[in-house]
């Protein structure tokens, strides 16, 4: 693939420990992914351990630039354990108990949810194994909710219940999470979906936990999965790092028909505060046992893409899928013809601080975009410290690859997350920032990422009268 043709929209895909080997990270890598998702709703720490080990030693021997992401598994609300499935008939009546001594019935179901006889009521819906059985609730007894089935299914053990409209009273870091965060800050994880996040004092308590274990670096990624976190979006999105639109268990907490609405404003707050956004769940879903994905699927990546997502992410395609690498680089193909017919007109955002040197890097990234339209140019080049120029550029959407090389490996892992933005390490900065802007050229040049004749936009800072001032040059290869 050409370098010109490099693909600003960042691809994260879903690991397991299943056949995982060195060569199968190794194309994923090559298929264009950009970040490595542990999912650990399924996922035991030593094998997770073992993964990550290797995902380490490639990224030393720069086979791959990959960072990673831990996917917490969130509080939850599930039936209980049966020996065998429950069968029941659209318009069936069945009793569900939240105390399993009190079961008598064949199709009585155990649900670990305490409060659900005092947050329930008369023609609510309730959702169970994910859509596949949605019932109404007819009657709410002392000890127990009677429910009529809307459609014909059969439940095995451990479903996941959902309560659409509820405000859960639910622990928010559960034992597991605080285990998996603690694991992750062990393991160096770059960034943490949280998941079922309800409002942003969830985010807060997140970024407490790791400022506890001095891991304040870790970026919090807020997954949007129910209407709580709808009701609460403007908070969360100002407290979080980034946001994932969960559309799986979104789409069941929501009418689904729905959900694409509830994308689209998802996305516009994330763009008024200039946040990541990273759009997930059966993006190609059929690519899990087929070598090629549905229309719909090619125009859902497509038009995800034209909204000006930072992220598209992969799961089963590349977790327990037949065709992982095939899936990478079908979603690189789609991701590539979409930003072919896309113009970004970077649009301004609100930042929530307003220092001086912010509003100078804020105009002065916006600026730069514009200048590389205008003159045509074929890359931009940055230098940052902390990966803070580099998401105000990202924010703008640039409508070029963006390299950016800091001396800091935990901002070039943060990086890997952004729009368009391809990070490098050049190790110290020089006193004059034009020897830095020769070696990172040299760079560029040596790994064929750039060539003679091309013209970049380059954004740096000076040093003048023992202060520090952001500039803007172009140079022709």
């Amino acid at each position: 693939m050409l370098y010109s043709l490099m693909k600003r929209t960042k691809i994260i895909a879903t690991i397991s420990d299943i056949n995982y080997s060195e060569e199968k990270i190794v194309g994923l890598y090559a298929a264009w992914a950009n970040i490595l998702r542990f999912n650990f709703s399924h996922a035991e720490h030593e094998s997770m351990r073992e993964l990550l080990c290797l995902v380490k030693r490639l990224n030393a021997s720069w086979k791959t630039n990959l960072s990673t992401l831990l996917d917490t598994k969130g509080p939850e609300i599930r039936t209980g354990s049966t020996k065998e499935k429950i069968i029941l008939q659209s318009w069936q009546t069945f009793r569900m108990f939240v105390d399993a001594g009190l079961m008598s019935q064949k199709t009585d179901i155990y649900c670990d949810y305490p409060y659900i006889l005092e947050d329930v009521s008369v023609w609510k819906s309730v959702i169970i194994d994910s859509w596949l059985l949605k019932a109404k609730v007819v009657e709410v007894t002392k000890e127990y909710v009677l429910l009529q089935a809307e459609n014909d299914h059969s439940i095995w053990s451990r479903r996941h219940i959902n309560l659409p409209w509820v405000k859960l009273r639910l622990p928010w870091i559960t034992q597991k999470d605080k285990e998996d965060i603690l694991f992750s800050i062990q393991e160096g994880i770059d960034f943490i979906a949280a998941s079922f996040i309800r409002n942003e004092d969830n985010v807060k308590e997140i970024k407490d936990l790791l400022k506890e274990y001095n891991a304040g670096h870790i970026q919090i990624i807020s997954k949007i999965e129910n209407q709580e976190a709808l009701d609460n979006l403007e908070w969360i999105v100002k407290a979080s790092d980034a946001i994932m639109v969960a559309r799986g268990d979104l789409g069941v907490e929501v009418d689904i028909a729905s959900l694409p609405y509830c994308q689209k404003i998802i996305m516009k707050q994330c763009f008024a505060y200039g946040k990541p956004i990273i759009i997930a769940t059966e993006l190609l879903k059929s690519m899990v046992n087929s070598q090629f994905p549905t229309r719909a699927e090619v125009s859902d990546v497509y038009n995800s893409v034209v909204l000006r997502t930072d992220c598209v992410m992969l799961s089963d395609e590349t977790a327990v899928g037949k065709f992982p690498i095939q899936s990478c680089q079908m979603m690189e193909d789609v991701v590539v013809e979409a930003e072919l017919h896309t113009n970004n007109k970077h649009k301004d955002f609100e930042i929530t601080f307003t220092q001086n040197y912010v509003i100078d890097k804020k105009i002065i990234a916006k600026s730069s975009l514009i200048i590389a339209d205008d003159v045509k140019a074929d890359y931009i080049l940055l230098f940052t410290n902390s990966g803070f120029l580099a998401r105000i550029v990202s924010a703008f959407k640039p409508n070029h690859v963006v390299f950016a090389f800091t001396k800091d490996e935990t901002v070039l892992k943060s990086m890997n997350l952004l729009f368009a933005v391809y990070p490098f390490l050049i190790g110290e900065w020089n006193t004059y920032p034009i020897q830095d802007e020769k070696r990172a050229l040299e760079i560029l040049l040596e790994k064929k990422m750039i060539s003679v004749g091309n013209k970049i936009v380059i954004i740096n800072d000076v040093i003048e009268w023992n202060a520090m001032f952001p500039y803007i040059k172009i140079v022709n290869i």
